[in-house]
């Protein structure tokens, strides 16, 4: 019998003026790829030479205002079975690239999810990093492109990390948004009913903080139909983000309407269960507060949803339901929910604070202040814990 080869996995990135970041994007992981192919879409540096000093085929691609365009040629110069993509301000270690070769499938086309942490903000979120190498498999979108592939590619978690380093200016933020913005606009006028244009439209606009505008894009969004057909997870998101606009804007009633509707057409969404829990604590209803956020904990909050920060959603369900609780005199009921939380997220003070007030109103003292000291060595100067220790007798 002939052993089958294992799959070959390539590397697939588009390049501009990235001569400063090769060295923590590419160059660490180029050896561990079959191939790395680089389209460059124009450098004015040493950023082809760089790619092809470290063994990648280099590709020349004229700049059309498209991403998509760009990231598909990268695919079309592919010989791999698997390809994974990569942007200039993206890095991933060699443990998790050894990972990923063995978490690729033996049998059929799929797509592989990682998580891309945002090291300005500490943020991570769901995105679809690799796939088979397929006709099938396209980027579509100017700009925010998304992977389209068949609807029955199963769709498979790792515990892939990609760190992105590229939002760490706030100038250069605010650049990309308003260049972002004009490439989404030039994809609605082309295409007027492109429902995911206009979702992407109105998150820029959220960025840029042009509230008003935003909330007449989601509105729009929300009405078409063949989102909810044909991306109902996306078409989901915006009726979320649609809430939190209108929170922004002072709108909390309206805010909870959209959610209530949603949750009524579409019940046992956890994501919706979780936002309306959400909502209502911070208009102070606890008691219903705490009934959707504990709903949402019994479904799947964690599963992948693009542009999803799955620990933070996680943290805070399991947070505000203990926060509720304690509201509504259950702090024993609560611990076991700041005890989640904090399992997700230990180094966040204000919730060990929390947990220690309320280990503290069950009359257990002792745990409390080691919860409170583990507060000051995470944060030295953190007044509530070092008051909250002299109220019990502790030098702080």
């Amino acid at each position: 019998m002939v052993a089958m080869a294992d799959p070959s996995l390539g590397l697939v990135m588009i390049l501009k003026n990235e001569s400063q970041n090769l060295g923590r994007s590419l160059a660490p992981v180029a050896d561990l790829f079959d191939e790395v192919v680089v389209v460059d879409t124009g450098s004015a540096d040493a950023t082809a030479e760089i790619c092809a000093g470290l063994g990648a085929r280099v590709f020349d691609f004229t700049w059309q205002d498209d991403f998509a365009a760009a990231r598909n040629y990268s695919i079309e110069m592919a010989r791999s079975d698997w390809l994974f993509w990569l942007d200039g301000d993206n890095a991933v270690s060699r443990e998790a690239v050894v990972a990923l070769r063995r978490a690729l499938p033996e049998k059929g086309p799929a797509v592989l999810w990682g998580l891309e942490q945002v090291e300005s903000t500490g943020g991570r979120l769901w995105q679809k990093r690799c796939f088979a190498n397929h006709p099938k498999a396209r980027f579509r979108g100017r700009v925010h492109e998304q992977l389209v592939h068949p609807p029955d590619w199963p769709g498979l978690p790792t515990s892939l990390v990609i760190r992105h380093w590229g939002y760490d200016d706030p100038q250069k933020v605010r650049q990309k948004g308003e260049y972002y913005l004009g490439l989404l606009e030039l994809m609605l006028k082309d295409q007027p009913e492109d429902f995911y244009a206009r979702f992407q439209a109105a998150r820029c606009l959220i960025n840029l903080r042009r509230f008003d505008e935003a909330l007449t894009a989601l509105r729009r969004f929300a009405n078409q139909k063949q989102a909810a057909r044909k991306n109902p997870q996306l078409w989901a998101h915006g009726h979320f983000l649609l809430a939190q606009c209108l929170k922004r804007l002072g709108r909390r009633g309206d805010a909870l309407k959209v959610l209530e509707d949603f949750n009524r057409e579409t019940p046992g969404n956890a994501l919706g269960l979780f936002h309306q829990g959400r909502l209502l604590y911070e208009m102070g209803d606890y008691p219903q507060a705490a009934f959707f956020l504990g709903e949402s904990l019994q479904k799947k909050l964690d599963a992948p949803v693009v542009d999803l920060d799955p620990v933070a959603t996680l943290f805070q369900a399991s947070f505000f339901l203990a926060k509720s609780l304690v509201k509504l005199g259950r702090a024993k009921d609560a611990l076991p929910h700041f005890a989640c939380a904090l399992n997700l997220m230990p180094q966040n003070t204000h919730a060990r604070t929390e947990m220690a007030q309320a280990l503290s109103d069950q009359g257990r003292v002792e745990t409390a202040i080691r919860e409170l000291k583990k507060v000051l060595a995470f944060r030295p100067q953190d007044r509530r814990a070092q008051a909250m220790l002299r109220e019990m007798g502790v030098a702080a």
